[in-house]
């Protein structure tokens, strides 16, 4: 006990002053605030500028397939889900058993599904062409290929 130094009962402890000095501390978190709105204050300007010179409308995303998007602050919530799922799968089964076109100009039709499984029935799959090009290995053959004179292989 005697090489342990006690405090007395009127003392009371302090924080270490030489190592962390709270002027530095509040130094740096004000540059950092500085900082933080300085470049906040650039990319705003930047924002602005940009909105104000844009020459042309911003592309439409290839993505969005032309929808109409209600307003903003109008939530997108179905009113009747399940009258919205009938009125899709008719639209559906319309599209499955009906003729119609698809592209006038180039003649390409659609035709019911139950027609299109009876041609197929008919006419059987498409087979490819069972020729062999010139050249090519048939299925099972060993290809031979004789090393020219002379050919050094390289390391």
């Amino acid at each position: 006990m005697d090489e342990h130094q006690t405090h007395s009962d009127n003392s009371t402890p302090r924080h270490e002053t030489r190592e962390a000095v709270p002027r530095y501390i509040l130094y740096f978190a004000a540059g950092v605030a500085v900082a933080v709105s300085i470049a906040f204050l650039v990319s705003w300007g930047v924002l602005v500028y940009f909105r104000t010179h844009q020459k042309y409308p911003a592309p439409e995303s290839a993505l969005s397939g032309g929808r109409v998007l209600p307003p903003p602050g109008v939530p997108q919530l179905q009113t009747h889900p399940a009258a919205d799922l009938q009125n899709y799968l008719k639209q559906e089964r319309e599209i499955l058993n009906t003729y119609g076109w698809v592209d006038r100009k180039n003649g390409i039709v659609r035709i019911p599904i139950q027609r299109a499984m009876d041609i197929l029935l008919q006419q059987g799959l498409p087979v490819r062409n069972s020729k062999t090009p010139k050249g090519a290995v048939q299925p099972g053959e060993v290809q031979q290929y004789t090393v020219p004179q002379g050919y050094m292989p390289q390391n």
